[in-house]
């Protein structure tokens, strides 16, 4: 078999004159037939083991051939389109975007997605049970709150606050609790931050939740006359006024809405408005500065000179 494997590994460059003389020695060394063509080879046989030799020749440099063709390295061209095909078979990039990329841009992404594959450690049955089971509780507790629950829950927090701090003030120091006033607005701003934190902003889908997330933004961000409350405001009619001094904040109950606003802060109120809030009673007000100090820039916006 050995020497059957190099006849036919020499075979690739013999010509037909060369067939003839390996013919020729088959004919005359049986030794050297027997080896190569078998060793029950008769004459009428000769003929037929000597086409199936140049076949299986043919058939062992054919296998060489797709072999070498396979193993030939890719060039530039291949090895771009076979890392754009991978990239966007994985779902990172659309085909369109990777042929602006040179062929240094698209191996540096290539590269990239196989160090995160390999680099991948396959969670196991029950850790992403886990997972699963902390989701679905998750969903199950959550229970919405309905607008006017928001509206409530908003009031009470602002009279909770008010009356934590004032207990605490008074616990510190008993003998200064009447002069103390709570300035600290750490909670409500807080408030604030996680809402905008979870809905960012476009706010949320939910219709009430919305309305929530829109009195935040009314009392914190940056008020602007274009903005439409302060004109739908204008057209209603109030019905209280009250101030939180915990929270430094104040409140307009108008008919189908309630508007919060910050006691610091100046907001796109109408002259009219202004004075019609300064008519009445503020609710729950201490005059305290703080409180002072918002009836001063009241008056002054709408338009009450003293």
């Amino acid at each position: 078999m050995k020497r059957k494997a190099q006849v036919q590994f020499e075979a690739q460059h013999y010509t037909s004159e060369d067939w003839d003389l390996i013919r020729a020695k088959l004919e005359a060394n049986a030794e050297l037939s027997k080896n190569i063509l078998g060793s029950e080879i008769q004459g009428e046989d000769f003929a037929k083991k000597m086409v199936d030799l140049v076949n299986q020749r043919k058939k062992f440099f054919a296998e060489e051939r797709a072999k070498a063709k396979r193993n030939k390295p890719m060039t530039q061209s291949q090895l771009k389109t076979y890392m754009m095909n991978y990239l966007k078979n994985q779902g990172t990039w659309k085909l369109v975007q990777l042929r602006k990329l040179s062929f240094e841009e698209v191996k540096e992404e290539f590269d990239k997605l196989v160090k995160q594959i390999e680099s991948f450690v396959p969670m196991s049955f029950e850790e992403v049970k886990e997972e699963f089971d902390k989701l679905v509780k998750q969903i199950e507790s959550f229970v919405p709150i309905s607008f006017e629950a928001t509206k409530a829950n908003l009031k009470r927090f602002g009279e909770e606050l008010q009356t934590k701090t004032l207990k605490r003030l008074k616990e510190e120091k008993d003998d200064e609790a009447k002069d103390v006033k709570p300035t600290k607005m750490d909670d409500l701003t807080e408030l604030y931050r996680i809402v905008m934190k979870r809905y960012g902003m476009d706010g949320p889908e939910d219709k009430l939740e919305k309305e929530f997330w829109k009195c935040l933004r009314t009392m914190f961000e940056e008020p602007l006359s274009t903005d439409p409350i302060w004109s739908e405001i204008g057209q209603k009619r109030i019905i209280s006024w009250r101030y939180y001094d915990t929270c430094r904040a104040h409140c307009l109950n108008l008919e189908s809405m309630d508007v919060y606003m910050l006691s610091d802060r100046k907001y796109p109120l109408s002259a009219e408005m202004c004075q019609t809030m300064l008519k009445m009673k503020l609710l729950d007000g201490r005059m305290n500065e703080d409180c002072y100090r918002l009836l001063k820039m009241m008056e002054k916006q709408a338009g009450i000179k003293k």
